[in-house]
């Protein structure tokens, strides 16, 4: 039976914890909890906890933790999407997808042909991101949040390249190759990073800069695919790729 799910920042240290803010008000009047009802928490760290409500307070609620656990429902590839940021709410869409997948990190990067610009209210956009993150783990049972990280600058993510087992930069170029044939080269790679332009596409520059950090250069078919488009089967195709 489907249970609701919501989110705690924390881990609890005892048993009886105080609920506020946002989760309660969902549990309270959204979802109409009452004494003695039963609700599911999860922390974001792995643990998920079965709470009993014994008292509800103005718009606060405390519960009993009667059960915990860690369920590992994660993906065996800790998958890097690091993405030139798409226009309005396209990027909300990218987020939460890629979160209900099970992609590890997202770093949101500015190219030399990027559109839209963060860096000047990067805290601000990764707060409203990191809410659209937990409401994904809510509904997909993810018992883990996706990291969303600060912006980065085309040039200062190549410089952490090294901290993979495969980098991967999606184009349109020539000589590109397929993703299926890079990962069939790659068949025990447990880290991932893949970096994914603007519309415009990178720039000589930065494919020469990321192909010399050790990036391969890779597509996923004859289409030019949206950003949003491309995180999301690139990431679906990894996830297939390193499955069991």
């Amino acid at each position: 039976m489907h249970q609701d799910r919501f989110y705690i920042s924390y881990t609890p240290t005892t048993p009886e914890i105080w609920l506020n803010g946002k989760e309660a008000h969902h549990i309270l009047h959204v979802k109409r909890a009452k004494l003695g009802s039963k609700i599911m928490l999860f922390d974001g760290k792995g643990f998920e906890y079965i709470a009993n409500i014994t008292e509800i307070l103005d718009d606060k609620l405390k519960v009993s933790i009667e059960q915990s656990k860690t369920v590992d429902r994660e993906a065996h590839v800790d998958i890097t999407i690091a993405f030139s940021v798409p226009k309005g709410k396209l990027v909300n869409f990218l987020i939460q997808k890629c979160a209900e997948l099970g992609v590890k990190t997202l770093t949101p990067i500015y190219c030399d042909r990027s559109v839209v610009d963060i860096r000047s209210k990067s805290d601000e956009k990764i707060e409203k991101w990191n809410k659209v993150v937990i409401e994904a783990s809510k509904q997909c049972k993810r018992n883990y949040i996706t990291k969303i990280e600060n912006v980065m600058l085309f040039d200062g993510l190549i410089k952490t390249i090294c901290n993979y087992d495969l980098s991967l930069i999606a184009c349109t170029e020539s000589h590109a190759k397929t993703l299926k044939s890079v990962l069939n080269e790659h068949l025990s790679a447990k880290k991932i990073v893949c970096i994914i332009g603007s519309e415009g596409g990178f720039t000589h520059r930065e494919l020469e800069m990321a192909e010399k950090a050790g990036c391969v250069p890779i597509n996923v078919g004859p289409s030019t695919l949206r950003i949003e488009t491309a995180a999301i089967v690139i990431s679906s195709m990894l996830l297939y790729a390193y499955s069991g």
